[in-house]
């Protein structure tokens, strides 16, 4: 198939066109299947499910922690290779443990020893580059920004939760910025795209991401350990091990990762290498059997994590490249240049109580939970060598949850899931800006480098909330039911933020007490320098309440194929600006709602050798909370603020096949296709609309093939050869910079389309027990724009380019 891109400024009349007829004809392709597969089923031999003993476990909702996420093969030859067989992969994306096949719902599932024999997952948001219609760019292995089906939050307060759920071990983390963290001694990752309000924690508009650690075990430790080395000083190193501790009572598991890397960027003005990272994490499980009917599993982690040196640069649009005052930045994209000190050091910790009553037929199960993160970054804030604005951030944030659920036998015909929910989470942060004198620091001068100036932002944010949930599943006829699902939530939040700023010549060295700690020892006045109330107090108090629901009705139309619909409505808090830098910018944005309308094919082929699935989709979107750049009521000059989007539509398809076209081959492709628009968004208190607007990081087509080629050796060794390759069309990183009259950069704020190809190559023994792998990340070493801003004033933007090409060898060895 050939993808034709375009530039920004043809992009919405070219790619829509290119778009409409692949939906069309893409759509014909899903009715299709559906006739083919009837035709099919009176022939065709069902496949080969794995274990039956595990499927059926998984189907009557009676979940014990030390199952395995994955079931064995169908069959399984002498050299313990599986054979031609997909086998089946069990999931717990209704809170029952299921195989994902027959979850009527949109899943991605990566397993465990996927994750780690591919190298993913430096970084949680990695996980999303094998998902259709989803991306989640980090930088460094900090926040992502996790975006599914067009529905992400770009907003980087720590206190607006992401649409998009992060679950750790079915624990909700509210904390956007501390779910980053790496992914290490898995079970597996599920993504589950669209709207899981219902079930899942809360604010889950986007979809969940449910990463799930592998548990202790009474049968087998499944002790690993791996070392990673690659260029750019790059070292990883990581394990587990674990067993039973007390014979029949007590097991345990203990897991690790320790990363290092050099930065992949010259800092043009130090000299230095800039971007390294330090990533530490380790996690000790406990699981206890109390009972024959009651078990516990307590978890209890830790992450440290650190950067040193800046990995953003400025792309400037005067003459000749120029950014300000003269300076001409450096365009080749492994060139930084930044004269104020860039680093980041973040701490997380958390437990949890994990508790599964087995009560005859029925199942309760209780999970409280405790997370921290505390994290303090210097940043050089203009991304130049000039003195124009630097930055510190000293944050915190502790919450707490309960989740009580209460559940039947799947097996019965009418089964239900009901349950409880409450969450309390706390955040303090401080941070500041400044300009500081000329000759004061190291900087390029000349021209005038603007204003001295100090500013600072203090507030204590509170959230609670409580939600009452429900699912009931109704079997009408072996073939077809119904599942409706509903969830009530109340949540309440409280600020108290105080600003502060002056700006202007009588700032000199002499209005800091102690110009190393610039952002704590300012002695000077404050003024209202910009005709704005930027020094000010506020409390605001909001309280939001919430009905989510979702009815899903599915067909069996044969052993080995489905469809289903699903209609939901999902949910996300309203929240308050806390970045903001003026009473006029204080708003407060409503909730914003979603009606998702989807329609889902599942289907096994060819005695398990190949697995076909679609999906189309419909989203009506409302009060979509964005972050613009205008004028608001009772300002003389522009701000960034968050507002409401009265409305937005998203639409789309995705296609995903697994096969195994012989024993040693085995494939995997899926494409995603959306069309997103803003129906209407207006910036408050201007006439400047943005009508017709894509919604920001939405492409509209991305792909995936993936491939591995299995060649036997002598002695029940193997050589594994692999390659991926994923295509994302254009995207625009800004809601209102998407064409020349919008912003005269747009082209600076967007990104064309692109591929990137990884390539690995493992040696491995039987079973493999040991693995050396040779791998190269970025194969053709594409250059990319992963994220772009607008620079403040409007002289060029804000660049953060993606990863160049790495290389490196691994060794594991499984005991």
């Amino acid at each position: 198939m050939t993808i034709t891109t375009s530039s920004p400024s043809d992009q919405p009349a070219q790619t829509r066109f290119i778009v409409k007829p692949l939906l069309r004809a893409l759509s014909s392709v899903f009715i299709g299947s559906l006739v083919i597969s009837q035709a099919y089923a009176a022939d065709a031999t069902p496949a080969n499910d794995a274990s039956t003993a595990q499927t059926k476990s998984a189907e009557d909702g009676k979940s014990g922690t030390g199952t395995t996420a994955a079931a064995q093969p169908a069959t399984v030859n002498s050299q313990g290779e599986s054979e031609a067989s997909l086998g089946s992969v069990v999931v717990t994306a209704n809170k029952r443990e299921e195989t994902a096949q027959k979850v009527p719902t949109a899943i991605t599932v990566l397993s465990g020893k996927e994750l780690q024999d591919k190298g993913i997952g430096k970084s949680a948001g990695e996980v999303l580059n094998y998902v259709p219609n989803a991306s989640a760019n980090t930088q460094f292995n900090g926040r992502p920004r996790w975006w599914i089906r067009g529905v992400g939050s770009g907003q980087q307060q720590i206190d607006m939760a992401s649409p998009v759920g992060i679950y750790l071990d079915d624990v909700y983390i509210s904390n956007a910025t501390a779910s980053g963290f790496p992914l290490f001694d898995l079970d597996r990752v599920e993504v589950l795209r669209g709207p899981q309000g219902t079930l899942w924690g809360k604010n889950t508009t986007g979809g969940a991401v449910n990463i799930i650690s592998k548990k202790p075990s009474f049968n087998t430790g499944e002790n690993y350990v791996k070392a990673d080395i690659g260029n750019y000083g790059s070292r990883i190193f990581e394990g587990a091990v674990g067993g039973e501790i007390v014979s029949e009572r007590v097991a345990g598991r203990l897991s690790f990762y320790d990363q290092d890397r050099d930065g992949y960027f010259r800092n043009q003005f130090t000299g230095q290498r800039d971007g390294s990272i330090k990533d530490t994490a380790v996690r000790g499980q406990l699981l206890f059997q109390l009972t024959d009917n009651l078990e516990a599993l307590l978890n209890v982690h830790r992450r440290d994590y650190t950067t040193d040196g800046s990995i953003q640069t400025v792309t400037g649009a005067g003459p000749g490249g120029a950014f300000r005052f003269g300076y001409v930045p450096s365009t080749s994209r492994k060139d930084v240049s930044s004269n104020a000190e860039n680093s980041g050091d973040s701490t997380q910790n958390g437990a949890s109580l994990t508790l599964k009553w087995d009560l005859g037929k029925y199942s309760l199960t209780s999970i409280s939970a405790y997370e921290d993160w505390d994290q303090t970054v210097l940043n050089d804030a203009d991304n130049s060598a000039l003195e124009l604005s630097r930055g510190y951030t000293k944050a915190d944030s502790k919450q707490y949850s309960q989740e009580i659920r209460f559940a039947s036998p799947r097996e019965d015909r009418w089964n239900w899931l009901s349950g409880i929910h409450l969450f309390k989470e706390e955040i303090n942060s401080y941070s500041a800006s400044a300009r500081l004198p000329v000759g004061s620091v190291p900087a390029v001068t000349g021209g005038g480098n603007g204003l001295n100036n100090f500013s600072y932002s203090d507030y204590n944010h509170k959230a609670s909330s409580f939600a009452v949930f429900g699912s009931t599943t109704y079997n009408w006829t072996d073939a077809f039911k119904t599942t409706v699902g509903a969830r009530w939530s109340t949540e309440k939040k409280e600020l108290e933020l105080s600003r502060r700023s002056a700006s202007g010549a009588g700032i000199t060295t002499a209005s800091w007490s102690n110009l190393g700690q610039w952002w704590d020892s300012y002695i000077g006045s404050f003024n209202n320098p910009t005709g704005l109330v930027t020094n000010f107090d506020a409390e605001q108090e909001k309280r939001w309440n919430s009905f989510t629901y979702d009815f899903t009705p599915e067909y069996k139309i044969s052993d080995t194929s489905r469809t289903f619909f699903k209609y939901a409505h999902g949910e996300k808090s309203g929240g308050f600006n806390t970045a903001a830098t003026a009473t006029a910018a204080l708003n407060t944005v409503k909730p914003e709602k979603l009606d998702a309308y989807e329609i889902g094919y599942k289907s096994e082929w060819l005695n398990g050798r190949l697995n076909f699935n679609s999906t189309l989709f419909y989203y009506d979107y409302k009060d979509v909370q964005v972050n613009v750049v205008g004028v608001p009521a009772g300002a003389t000059t522009t701000v960034s603020y968050l507002q409401n989007a009265d409305s937005a539509t998203v639409k789309g398809a995705e296609f995903e096949v697994e096969a195994l076209p012989t024993s040693n081959l085995r494939l995997i492709g899926n494409i995603g296709l959306q069309s997103s628009k803003f129906n209407k968004l207006q910036v408050q208190n201007s006439t400047t609309d943005y009508d017709g607007n894509d919604l920001v990081r939405t492409p509209e087509v991305n792909a995936l093939l993936s491939a591995n080629y299995r060649i036997p050796l002598a002695n029940d060794n193997k050589i594994v050869t692999s390659l991926d390759w994923r295509y994302t069309s254009e995207q625009h990183y800004f809601v209102n910079a998407q064409n020349i009259e919008q912003n005269v950069y747009y082209k600076l704020l967007s990104q064309a389309g692109y591929s990137l190809v990884n390539a690995r190559v493992t040696w491995s023994t039987k079973g493999d027990r040991l693995a050396i792998t040779g791998y190269v990340n970025n194969l053709f070493d594409k250059e990319y724009i992963a994220h772009a801003l607008p620079a403040a004033p409007a002289t060029g933007a804000t660049t953060i380019y993606g990863s160049p090409r790495t290389a490196g060898v691994s060794l594991t060895l499984r005991f």
